[in-house]
């Protein structure tokens, strides 16, 4: 081998091998040295995390839940078979100007759950009121609605031609659900002195001999309304667990109620869906679903 070439190999080595002065530095303060051409890591706290944000909810997603409406039939519901009845797949009830219904409830017989959450599809259609009640009871003894002067607001003073039934009429927590939006979303307890307790856009807590105080805000009430589709099909999401009342419509946080008042709260009792005297039209429900809940 010649000199030259000799020559030209040391130094291609020499090249190759040699540490570079960072990396000198590196292995004189005891540091391993970079690979050539490798990327340092990102500094703590930047770059890629361990911690991923939540995964959205699949509002179609059943698994652990418990069907409530066969789709078919009133199988596992009581209300008056004057109002309820089942139309293509859908649990429906109207009212209308020849023949107005009382404010009624069609109430599932399956139990009385205490924590759980509910989930349920609902369509309203005319100007008609409505509701969904939950850990709510029948008190037969007790005059059933307001029969006169309510044909709606407005409507004139006749009584409805389907008058309200004690049998199915539901006092209790809810969520209310008009129309008009206006009250939709809120917590309401139907047959109190507190009625409507927890207003959209807001946290609420409720105590003894006190009104219900605002202890914060989720929204604008009119902003949050938007979200709600007057007149197509809406995804209701109920939680009740303990004394925190949850209401969601669409994915949005509508509501939380927290229930410190022994003297109103309850901690189970009825499911039950509602059309009310307000209004006229029609109510529709439909892909109802229970998760009860473990203490």
């Amino acid at each position: 081998m010649s000199t030259n070439i000799l020559a030209a190999l040391i130094v291609a080595c020499c090249a190759v091998t040699a540490p570079s002065p960072a990396n000198r530095e590196q292995q004189a303060q005891g540091v391993a040295p970079q690979a050539p051409n490798t990327p340092s890591p990102p500094p703590a706290g930047r770059g890629s995390s361990p911690f991923q944000p939540p995964e959205p909810l699949d509002y179609a997603d059943h698994a652990g839940w418990t069907s409530l409406f066969d789709g078919r039939t009133l199988a596992g519901w009581s209300g008056n078979p004057d109002v309820w009845r089942v139309d293509n797949g859908v649990l429906t009830a109207v009212s209308t100007a020849e023949r107005r219904v009382g404010s009624t409830h069609i109430i599932w017989t399956g139990g009385e759950p205490a924590d759980f959450e509910l989930k349920l599809e609902v369509k309203l259609e005319g100007d008609i009121h409505s509701g969904i009640a939950y850990r709510s009871f029948v008190d037969v003894n007790r005059a059933a609605g307001r029969q006169g002067g309510a044909a709606g607001r407005g409507r004139g003073a006749a009584g409805p031609q389907v008058p309200s039934d004690p049998q199915w009429t539901l006092y209790g927590p809810g969520l209310d659900f008009d129309q008009d939006r206006i009250m939709a979303g809120n917590v309401e307890d139907r047959g109190t002195p507190r009625r409507e307790v927890a207003w959209r856009g807001g946290i609420v807590r409720a105590e003894a001999g006190q009104r219900p105080r605002l202890i914060g805000t989720i929204g604008d009430a009119a902003a949050l309304m938007k979200t709600i589709d007057a007149d197509g099909w809406n995804q209701v999401h109920i939680v009740a667990r303990g004394n925190t009342l949850t209401h969601i419509i669409n994915g949005q946080l509508m509501t939380v109620l927290i229930d410190d008042d022994a003297t109103y709260f309850r901690p189970s009792g009825r499911i039950g869906l509602q059309i009310e005297m307000y209004g006229l039209g029609r109510v529709n429900f439909r892909e109802i679903w229970l998760k009860e809940l473990k203490r």
